[in-house]
């Protein structure tokens, strides 16, 4: 896709200076840091990168301290540090969070607070899914009671990713349970209340789980007992939660997919690179067989078709299509770009042999986010659950 003719001049210049200040991060995570990749090190090397590009400003209007480049320069900034094998799911997790309270939360929380996001002054976590409940966050037991000018916040969370470096967590919470919701008659999405919560707060306790998959960053289980949140932490209205949580997704999906399209470009240079040079029988390269050229091939064509559609969606979202068809949309690019990162990890792996489970060659250790991706934020299954009825009219599915 030729950038150039579809980017306006503001977001040409942010995009070139992304690509200018990532591209050297190959370099130093990867050669002088090699140890450094899996520790919080390279977490704050990559959160220095973006904050001086002005990555965190994107989605923030200008009067608080933002560019207002918006989801595709955003999303571009994203795919070219993950070219650079470089995928931490962090950076996402404050992006949604961010793009929740710019068109959602109120105007102190606002101008408390989005100025500080803007210059990579505070990083913000998500505490949504619970052990009993998974994926159905209509069903989360944690409860925030209203008291006076504040709320106490009680529960427990599980696969908080990066809790303990976050400086806030968006914290999902029901201020209506579900059962009161049914007995009025309201919709499941109903009852459910955001609030931006202080990791450091009293009453908070996390332990880490024993978990991999997301790169740099570790997960949680939190506990929270009768945790005040202020008034102005919460995002939207009470109980009115669930459109502003949903939207939020939608910049999950786009970004995720961004950072999938920049590691099978860098897994396609790693492969093809040794492909070519590559010899075991006689003079001829490995890259000359079909079966390492093929399914190289086929990742490129596919990450084609997923780039159009990330894209495709980032547009809509800067452009504020209905929120049913962004749904849509973000959902169809993080099924599509869930699928390509595991083929373009695996083509990789192929091609290099046993070289390819040395992790100092970058692209072992990108299989299990690729996995994961295929479950989180959102299971393939439920997205195909979802477009089913949605699109096609088919009956809600068991």
């Amino acid at each position: 896709m030729a950038w150039n003719e579809t980017l306006s001049p503001e977001q040409a210049s942010f995009t070139d200076a992304a690509r200018r200040a990532l591209q050297p991060l190959r370099t130093r995570l990867s050669n002088a840091h090699k140890a450094e990749r899996r520790t919080g090190e390279a977490l704050a090397e990559v959160w220095k990168c973006l904050s001086e590009i002005g990555w965190f400003g994107c989605l923030i209007p200008e009067e608080f301290g933002g560019n207002e480049l918006g989801m595709v320069a955003m999303a571009i900034a994203y795919e070219e540090l993950a070219k650079q094998g470089i995928l931490t799911t962090f950076p996402v997790l404050t992006a949604l969070s961010t793009a929740c309270i710019a068109r959602f939360g109120n105007a102190t929380l606002r101008q408390h607070i989005l100025p500080r996001i803007a210059k990579g002054e505070a990083k913000i976590c998500v505490s949504a899914t619970e052990e009993t409940t998974g994926f159905n966050l209509f069903a989360i037991k944690t409860f925030a009671k209203k008291e006076r000018d504040h709320y106490l916040i009680s529960g427990s969370k599980t696969y908080a990713s990066g809790f303990d470096v976050a400086d806030y967590a968006l914290v999902v919470t029901r201020t209506t349970s579900l059962e009161e919701c049914e007995k009025l008659g309201l919709p499941k999405t109903a009852g459910l209340s955001l609030f931006l919560v202080d990791t450091r707060a009293a009453g908070i306790s996390k332990v880490p789980l024993n978990t991999r998959g997301e790169g740099v960053i570790k997960q949680f289980k939190v506990d929270f007992l009768n945790v005040k949140a202020p008034a102005e932490g919460l995002i939207g209205k009470a109980n009115e939660g669930a459109s502003a949580l949903f939207f939020s997704f939608n910049i999950e999906r786009v970004l995720f997919a961004a950072g999938v399209l920049g590691t099978s470009q860098f897994c396609l240079e790693v492969a093809c690179e040794h492909a070519r040079n590559r010899r075991v029988f006689g003079d001829t390269p490995i890259g000359q067989y079909q079966a390492i050229q093929h399914p190289l091939a086929d990742v490129k064509i596919r990450q084609e078709a997923v780039r159009l559609m990330t894209y495709r969606t980032a547009r809509a979202i800067d452009q504020g299509e209905d929120p049913s068809k962004l749904l849509v949309l973000a959902n169809s690019t993080k099924y599509l770009a869930s699928e390509l990162g595991l083929k373009a990890v695996d083509a990789a792996l192929e091609a290099l042999g046993g070289k390819g489970f040395d992790q100092d060659t970058g692209i072992i250790q990108l299989w299990e986010t690729m996995r994961l991706l295929k479950l989180s934020p959102i299971s393939n299954s439920l997205i195909l659950n979802d477009i089913a009825e949605r699109v096609l009219n088919l009956p809600r599915s068991r």
